[in-house]
Order: structure tokens, then C-alpha cells, then sequence
């Protein structure tokens, strides 16, 4: 019997537990052991019991690192997680692969005002800033942190694409009435949208570039282009399961036990 572990940080357990229960319920109708452990316990529960595979949520790609060389098949992969978890890192990714994306930099001094401070680890819309005044920064910028910096860009459309094994499962359209920001942790509203098949075929790419299991790329639409702004890992199912009755989690359920199946 295989056993593996589903790893969140402490901070985001408790606004998780659906999705958690939703991974433990649907593999253990399969046959799979699967617990629950903060990512301050798991290398340590590791090094004392049998695991064969984690679902990893959480974002430090260099525990991932150590679990993937224990011979453990984690989900997502460290280069994702690497990659997904920090915003410069991506757009230099994207701008390697000469994708189009919303052009990042590490400093403000050739964009105009306003402009878009975000921190390279936040997430959930979180330590994303509308900077209208040059003085603003100081407000919101942390001495111990690393941040990056985007043109305001108006945009006609905030699209998330949800991409598992390879293949779109599902997209939503977002929107805030109350924030410049749509993240559906923040307020925002979403709703399923049927996303053009260049758009479909973006998000796939990047999908199998990082060798990616499950992840949400996240599309700006500007005039009439569609430009990746982010990939999120963990991408949570939530938003598109209340948008879409799709329910993710147990499709990455599913998809999980078969790779296991097929590896063994």
C-alpha cells in the first residue's frame, strides 16, 4: 500500500482544510494511505517513516528538493515550485521562452507612475501595491524582502487557466468591483469562461516546460493580446469550483493515483 503526505505551511492549513480532506477522502477510496503535516514536520516524519509520494502546497522548493532525492515522486516538481514561487524568476522564464508576459523588473526608475510594486514571493494577491506616489513605496516595502515592479496596465479581462496532467480542466474570469486586484482570497468574483485555444495551448506549454502536474496560469488581457502575468503553485480549486462545479481537487486526486499506478 502506497502512503504519502499532503504538505502545507502552518500559515495556510486552516484556510485549506477542503481542499486537504477532499485529497485524503478521494485516495483512500483508491486504496492510498495519505495524512496530513505542516511543512515544519514533514522532512523530520519523513526521515522516520516510509513515503512514496507527497502532494506538496506549499512554497520551498529546496525541502522539495530533499524529498525528491529520498526517491519520493513529489507533486508539483521543485523546478515549479521554483520557478511558479518566485515573480522574477517567472518572467524571466516566460521571457526566455518568448512567451508573452507582463514585463517585470527589479527596479522602478524607467516605468511611470502609477506603477505595480509586488513582493517575488507573495501570493493571493497579498504584498501586491498600486504605487501612485513615489513616496508610497516606503509604506509598503519590507527591508527583508525582494520585490518587483510592472506598468499599471489597464486591462479588459483577468483570466486564470487551470492546467492539470498536461490539459486545461477548466477557466474563470475574474473580477473586483472593490480592489485592483481580483484574487478571489481578496473579494473578487469569477465566473467560467471558455478560453481561446491559443490561450489553452499558452497555458499547456508552460504546463510541460516545468514539467508541471497541476498549476493556474494567469492571463491579462491588454488590448487585444492575452499576456501571462503569473503561474501559481499551489493553485488552490476553490474559485473554479464555485464558478464551474468542476471539482479539481478530485480530479488531482485521480490523476495522482494513476501515476502512481502506471510508476509501480
Amino acid at each position: 500500500m502506497l502512503s504519502g503526505l499532503i504538505v502545507y505551511s502552518k500559515a495556510d492549513r486552516d484556510k485549506n482544510v477542503w481542499f486537504i480532506e477532499k485529497c485524503i477522502e478521494s485516495l483512500s477510496s483508491k486504496g492510498l494511505v495519505l495524512i496530513y503535516k505542516d511543512e515544519e514536520d514533514a522532512l523530520n516524519y519523513i526521515e522516520n517513516n516510509r513515503i512514496d509520494f507527497v502532494i506538496y502546497r506549499s512554497r520551498n522548493y529546496q525541502a522539495l528538493e530533499k524529498m525528491q532525492a529520498l526517491g519520493i515522486r513529489c507533486f508539483n516538481s521543485p523546478l515549479t515550485n521554483k520557478i511558479a514561487n518566485d515573480k522574477y524568476k517567472t518572467f524571466e522564464f516566460l521571457n526566455e521562452q518568448r512567451i508573452p508576459c507582463v514585463s517585470s523588473f527589479l527596479y522602478y526608475d524607467k516605468l511611470s507612475l502609477p506603477f505595480i510594486m509586488k513582493s517575488i514571493s507573495g501570493h493571493g494577491g497579498q504584498e501586491v501595491y498600486l504605487i501612485n506616489n513615489l513616496k508610497d513605496i516606503g509604506l509598503y516595502k519590507e527591508p527583508n524582502k525582494k520585490y518587483i515592479y510592472q506598468s499599471y496596465l489597464e486591462n479588459s479581462g483577468d483570466l486564470r487557466v487551470y492546467v492539470l496532467g498536461k490539459k486545461a480542466i477548466g477557466a474563470v474570469l475574474r473580477s473586483n468591483k472593490n480592489d485592483f486586484r481580483s484574487n478571489f482570497s481578496l473579494g473578487g468574483d469569477a465566473k467560467a469562461y471558455e478560453p481561446e485555444q491559443e490561450i489553452v495551448d499558452t497555458a499547456i506549454k508552460i504546463a510541460e516546460l516545468l514539467d508541471a502536474d497541476y498549476i493556474g496560469v494567469d492571463f491579462l488581457k491588454v488590448g487585444d493580446n492575452w499576456l501571462v502575468n503569473e503561474i501559481e503553485d499551489p493553485v488552490g480549486a476553490r474559485m473554479l469550483f464555485k464558478a464551474s462545479d468542476i471539482d479539481a481537487a478530485s480530479l488531482f486526486a485521480d490523476y495522482i493515483y494513476n501515476a502512481l499506478i502506471k510508476k509501480s
